[in-house]
């Protein structure tokens, strides 16, 4: 009897830990990938699939566009996409034309996901994306930003200086310009659409944070990222496997420089209108963190950490040294960067996580076009471009740039104000309600150089 009794205690303590780890993994999966029905923190909401993002330069940007461009291609969504390069407007504000000349446009197909680089408008976008959409961004220390750009960028081959004998010299002449006349002073501010004579109107600048204010219903912080992606998965209704990620074009240790406590002062005056944009967000972003609630934050930190984890290693994913990789899909632009590779067979979203941005927009250029062809019935060329240069130049073409004259300058960033300029005229078989055409030449010929303003840096 006793030895009954033993075999069935042991029985019991066996399946009570059965039953336990099984509640474990029950509890961690459900939290991983709650239902959609109840993502959000007010109950029931659906999944928001129309999104505006601004992809401020240097801000952890393509980590969170990797995020908007898997759940597109996931959710067969549409992009806001050019017919070639990874701008939607790099010297002028975005205009709803930039879209030109691409399958998807012809096709008039909705437009759900606006995530490219661009200069930012607030009425070309929303007239560009479906009703509803729901608007996001993010922002960074400028003084931390800078640096960051100004490595990235290779800007010391523009100013033909380093960053510390930049940041203490005076901002007059070559050094009052943008660096390849969209990088530099302010950059989060230029990149919402203030233009860089404004930039020291405290007037002005205070308009444009009041504008982020009421068009962004989200503003994170690249400082804290891992909370700025379960405040997104809150604010869109998203699940936990919809925002997970892996640092995309992050610096080696190595790479980044170090300043003098008198070049960061300087630094922080020169981007004093930045800083008041950022201070802004950073309060607002403090109090949203309060209000979601700190032990509601913990928790869910745990599970996005988690489910990070499980990916990576699903993945088989390898932080890998962007210099030492051969050209291929994962091959990052700029240097000093880390790149990630893969094991693809672990699951079909392994090799998205480490895309290059560049890439992974010609696949969804691709996955577009069908579909646009499909809406059209047709089998017609559109003649889609081979891979463009992705943001920046190589080192012989900054280095060329850097030696152009200011007249020369001031004459290419008059060229890009005053377009479409003289001459100009709407080319045939547009869109209708498209409100700015493609550009051409009065003879009716495509203007090829106000096309490379408004969709490249340069044509190789």
């Amino acid at each position: 009897m006793m030895a009954v009794r033993r075999r069935v205690s042991q029985a019991l303590h066996v399946l009570a830990a059965t039953l336990t780890v099984a509640a474990f993994w029950w509890l961690v999966l459900g939290a991983a990938n709650p239902p959609a029905e109840a993502a959000g923190a007010g109950g029931a909401c659906s999944k928001h699939t129309v999104v505006g993002f601004l992809k401020t330069h240097k801000c952890a940007s393509s980590s969170v566009q990797n995020i908007f461009m898997r759940f597109g291609l996931k959710n067969e969504l549409n992009f806001a996409l050019p017919m070639a390069g990874n701008y939607v407007g790099r010297y002028m504000k975005y205009l709803r034309g930039m879209l030109g000349g691409t399958a998807w446009e012809e096709a008039r197909l909705p437009y759900h996901l606006f995530c490219l680089h661009t200069i930012w408008d607030r009425q070309q976008v929303a007239s560009t994306l479906q009703p509803g959409a729901r608007y996001v961004t993010i922002v960074r220390d400028p003084v931390d930003l800078f640096e960051s750009l100004w490595s990235y960028s290779s800007m010391s081959a523009y100013y033909h200086m380093d960053l510390e004998a930049f940041a203490l010299a005076p901002k007059t002449g070559h050094l009052a310009t943008r660096a390849y006349r969209n990088l530099g002073r302010n950059q989060m501010l230029w990149d919402a659409g203030l233009p860089a004579s404004a930039m020291d109107n405290v007037t002005a600048v205070r308009a444009k944070i009041d504008e982020m204010e009421d068009t962004f219903g989200l503003v994170m912080m690249a400082e804290r990222f891992d909370e700025s992606m379960v405040l997104l998965r809150d604010f869109l209704c998203w699940d936990f496997g919809d925002v997970v990620n892996f640092k995309l074009n992050a610096r080696k240790e190595g790479k980044k420089q170090s300043l003098s406590p008198g070049a960061r002062a300087a630094l922080r005056e020169y981007l004093a209108a930045d800083y008041r944009l950022y201070d802004h967000f950073k309060a607002t972003f403090e109090a949203r963190v309060d209000t979601f609630g700190l032990a509601r934050m913990s928790q869910e930190l745990s599970v996005l950490r988690r489910t990070n984890e499980q990916m990576s290693g699903l993945c088989s994913v390898r932080a890998t040294d962007n210099d030492a990789l051969a050209p291929g899909e994962n091959k990052l632009w700029g240097r000093g960067v880390v790149a990630y590779t893969y094991n693809s067979s672990g699951h079909p979203d392994c090799r998205l996580f480490g895309l290059s941005e560049l890439n992974f927009i010609d696949e969804l250029r691709q996955v577009q076009r069908k579909r646009a062809l499909s809406v059209l019935g047709e089998e017609e060329d559109f003649g889609e471009e081979e891979d463009e240069e992705e943001e920046g130049v190589g080192n012989d073409e900054l280095e060329e740039d850097g030696d152009k004259s200011d007249e020369e300058e001031d004459e290419t960033e008059d060229e890009a104000r005053n377009w479409p300029g003289e001459g100009w005229k709407p080319a045939s078989g547009l869109v209708p309600g498209v409100g700015v055409a493609m550009p051409s030449k009065l003879g009716g010929l495509p203007d090829i150089e106000k096309m490379k303003q408004m969709f490249v840096y340069r044509v190789s």
